[in-house]
């Protein structure tokens, strides 16, 4: 992936973030992956998010984290504190103002699995029979002679029978 391609999905994921939560702020990003590294910045102004592919130098905070790591974050399925815990981030500057992240990313919800469950133990819906095309009316036209022709065995066999008695 290069560096454009991972700025693109990053400013997608920017766009999920309520950025009316977020203090003012200037955030350089160091992307530390090997094939899309590189430098963003994010910078937050009366709400407004705005994310792009170069450094800030007049930041109020530096974190260099791996592509990855950012998007979990973004995603909700991580938060910053945890990744810096892990060892998969290091920020320096106002962590006051990162801390605004937290309520301003939507959590991450996983598909529960209890829905899944009922989906599977639901009946299920028999296949559509064929009310119209050309397939249906052959088979219709191919039952109809059948039947006919059974009806005419029976009823030559009864004519049969009373011509005998």
């Amino acid at each position: 992936m290069t560096f454009e391609n991972a700025l693109e999905k990053i400013q997608a994921k920017f766009a999920e973030v309520d950025g009316t939560k977020l203090a003012d702020m200037a955030v350089q990003v160091d992307l530390t992956d090997e094939d899309c590294g590189g430098t963003l910045y994010f910078k937050v102004t009366n709400g407004v998010i705005d994310v792009q592919g170069y450094d800030y130098r007049d930041n109020d905070a530096v974190i260099d984290i791996a592509r990855k790591s950012l998007m979990d974050i973004l995603s909700g399925k991580t938060t910053l504190d945890k990744a810096i815990e892990k060892g998969q981030a290091t920020a320096k500057g106002d962590f006051d103002k990162l801390d605004t992240l937290k309520t301003a990313i939507p959590k991450y919800e996983a598909p529960s699995k209890k829905n899944d469950a009922k989906a599977e133990d639901a009946p299920k819906a028999a296949p559509a029979k064929r009310s119209c095309g050309s397939r249906a009316k052959k088979e219709t036209a191919k039952a109809a002679p059948a039947k006919n022709t059974a009806a005419k065995k029976t009823a030559v066999k009864k004519t049969a029978a009373k011509k005998e008695a």
